[in-house]
């Protein structure tokens, strides 16, 4: 049997799923699964503000699932946890499955 998380544990595991909670932060997390990519690479893809994909940025890294490397005057960021690509392709095979049994009518 698993051993019991204690409240303080439990409290870093929720606030690694609440960084995980917002879409643009996924979008995010999608993009950097091929490779690292610059603050304007990244705002190019997702489509939205820099100070917006800035503060997404830091928190997926407070979190610890990013990494920042300052190149010159560039940000480049990456996944510094493989867990969280782990994370991600757990909920996308489950709700697929979800989903292919949802497409099949259940007969009697």
């Amino acid at each position: 049997m698993a051993k019991k998380q204690s409240r303080e544990a439990l409290e870093q595991i929720a606030a690694r799923f609440r960084a995980l909670s917002e879409p643009t932060r996924l979008a995010i997390v999608q993009e950097l699964k091929s490779g690292e990519r610059t603050v304007g690479e990244l705002v190019e893809a997702v489509g939205l503000s820099q100070a917006n994909v800035s503060k997404q940025l830091s928190v997926l890294r407070g979190a610890g699932f990013l990494q920042r490397e300052q190149r010159g005057t560039s940000a480049v960021y990456s996944i510094s946890d493989p867990l969280v690509m782990e994370l991600c392709k757990l909920m996308c095979d489950g709700m697929n499955k979800r989903a292919r049994e949802m497409a099949t009518p259940l007969t009697l």
